[in-house]
């Protein structure tokens, strides 16, 4: 299948295929340890004085994160792919934390996982340093990562299911100021509505003549035609913006500014009943907007 296509063309795939692959397994490992141990998971101890995680995957991606925080918003997110096997793949976590998660990819366990997921570690580094890669690999990339993500993505749709309110939400938001929120950074009311805030940080703040783009991932266990986006903020029907589905561009101007300027994404499903009573989630941006001097 390979044979007709360019070379680079291949390794971009490839590359945009693994670092898929981290981003779902970053997000399986942190949903599954937060439920499972508690914020503070990454500095868990076991009754037997043993780390959940070993100290020296916890202190490497600590300190990635501590030399560029806007990279890596939260520490799992500086773990490589090696950090997320040795995590994923350990008999105790794999049995109690990811054997659902991984069931339709790896029905026979933790050993088998590791052996196919570690094949794909030479190929990653082949990739990231410029070094050719055969098609065989590049096969290898596409089906061992495709399995694991299509297995982690059956199971959320499974335990969706088993929710009693069956809807798509969001799970990421970022912008094009750098800011990453993730599900578990949204800060969420009693309602299950959210807010991401961004005004903790000065470099955030907007001014009159700015662009400002806002994109949000919805689970994807759920199909794009089962529900709308609607994008809502003061204004909007004298604003200069774009609307892509599941992403917004804003010209910032002078009547916007404000210091609590909020870009709202709504989530609307296709069913005659919503878990917030009119939508199914909703989440809102807040930004500071300064007048231009």
């Amino acid at each position: 299948m390979y044979n007709n296509i360019r070379i680079d063309l291949i390794r971009s795939e490839c590359k945009n295929t693994i670092e898929n692959l981290e981003v779902w397994l970053r997000n399986l490992i942190d949903n599954e340890l937060l439920e499972n141990y508690g914020d503070n998971y990454l500095e868990f101890v076991n009754a037997d004085g043993s780390r959940l995680i070993k100290n020296e995957i916890v202190k490497d991606a600590s300190e990635r994160k501590a030399s560029d925080p806007e990279r890596y918003p939260r520490t799992i997110d500086a773990m490589l792919l090696d950090d997320e096997i040795k995590i994923i793949c350990n008999p105790n976590l794999f049995r109690i934390c990811f054997n659902k998660a991984l069931q339709a990819a790896y029905p026979n366990g933790n050993d088998v996982a590791r052996s196919f997921l570690n094949q794909l570690i030479p190929i990653r580094n082949k990739l990231y340093h410029s070094n050719p890669i055969s098609v065989r690999e590049a096969e290898k990339v596409m089906c061992y990562s495709n399995d694991v993500i299509d297995s982690i993505k059956l199971y959320y749709k499974m335990k969706n299911v088993e929710k009693k309110y069956n809807v798509p939400t969001i799970i990421k938001v970022t912008d094009s100021l750098g800011n990453i929120f993730y599900s578990s950074q949204i800060q969420r009311n009693s309602t299950g509505r959210g807010i991401c805030e961004t005004r903790l940080n000065e470099n955030n703040i907007l001014y009159a003549g700015d662009r400002i783009s806002i994109e949000v991932d919805v689970d994807s266990s759920f199909d794009k035609n089962d529900y709308t986006i609607n994008w809502i903020f003061d204004k909007k029907e004298s604003s200069t913006f774009e609307e892509d589905f599941n992403k917004i561009t804003i010209i910032i101007e002078n009547q916007h500014v404000r210091t609590d300027f909020c870009i709202y994404c709504v989530i609307i499903s296709k069913e005659d009943w919503h878990r917030c009573g009119d939508v199914d989630d909703s989440v809102g941006i807040m930004y500071e907007i300064a007048p231009r001097k």
